[in-house]
């Protein structure tokens, strides 16, 4: 109180999303302000609200924290401009609206007003993408994706976390930008894959990332699967029986359902006919164990 951010300190994000859904929000936040988001998080801490001193990012205007065991990241309003081989943004100070524009999806760039608890929707979209649970980019999704490509695999896994309806030309411009996901580092990959393996519709996102061509990106041996013939009692390809092998499992188990992703991979190159015309894959198990290691 009595500060210049007063009034001008907003909630952003997946927690105003979750909430408007009616979906408990997790242990963190995202605040934006048109103001100096780090010095917001330095004052914090000197006045002894902060559970720690803050983590400060000043090339990007933000600062992480925890307050009461809740982590919050205070971001200041900006606008992005991209160089062609990195995800990290050359930014500015700007606008609101501008902010959001520069977010992921329309409903993640809803803000709720941290003083007065007032509602807004700066991109003129994101209620109305809510309520018809439609994923949608604030601008053209080529942009989009072409600027950050880690919000590719973000628009698959909110998707189908969020049971939504991908907007006209969204899976298209992934499919167009799917070589992108090239300058994210392996880590970022994983944890974005790992957190929609977690979920009862793990097999429908793996579906997604391999019809978008972003699985070919990261994961070449799950590609081979597709259109390997099992023959004999088999009736699937080995990707259409892993999938329905995923699909079955309890949700939850990260190890069992890498373990049954991958449980097959090693007959693509394993396949063979026999004298008698009959499909076999010999040590697959082995060579498989090898690939998934």
């Amino acid at each position: 109180l009595g500060t210049e951010y007063e009034g001008d300190l907003y909630l952003v994000g997946g927690y105003v999303r979750d909430e408007l859904l009616g979906i408990e929000p997790g242990n963190d936040a995202d605040l934006v302000t048109t103001h100096d988001a780090p010095k917001l998080a330095e004052l914090l801490n000197a006045r002894g609200l902060t559970d720690h001193a803050p983590v400060t990012y000043p090339r990007f205007g933000t600062a992480m924290v925890a307050i009461n065991g809740m982590d919050i990241e205070f971001v200041t309003a900006r606008r992005e401009t991209y160089n062609p081989d990195s995800r990290k943004p050359n930014v500015e100070p700007a606008t609101l609206k501008e902010d959001a524009a520069r977010r992921d999806f329309t409903v993640n760039a809803l803000l709720r007003n941290l003083h007065d608890g007032r509602l807004t929707d700066p991109t003129g979209l994101g209620l109305a993408d809510l309520n018809a649970k439609l994923l949608r980019t604030p601008l053209d999704a080529r942009r989009t994706f072409r600027d950050d490509p880690l919000r590719m695999l973000r628009a698959v896994r909110f998707r189908w976390q969020l049971d939504f309806e991908a907007a006209p030309g969204l899976y298209d411009a992934i499919s167009q930008g799917a070589e992108r996901l090239k300058v994210i580092s392996a880590e970022r990959i994983k944890d974005e894959l790992l957190r929609m393996l977690a979920r009862p519709t793990a097999a429908d996102a793996l579906a997604d990332l391999m019809q978008t061509g972003l699985v070919a990106q990261f994961a070449p041996e799950l590609v081979a699967m597709r259109g390997v013939e099992q023959g004999n009692y088999h009736h699937l390809d080995v990707w259409e029986h892993t999938l329905a092998a995923v699909r079955n499992l309890p949700p939850g188990d990260i190890l069992l359902t890498l373990a049954t992703l991958l449980h097959d991979v090693g007959k693509p190159p394993t396949r063979m006919i026999d004298a008698k015309g009959q499909t076999r894959f010999f040590s697959h198990e082995a060579v498989g164990a090898k690939m998934a290691a």
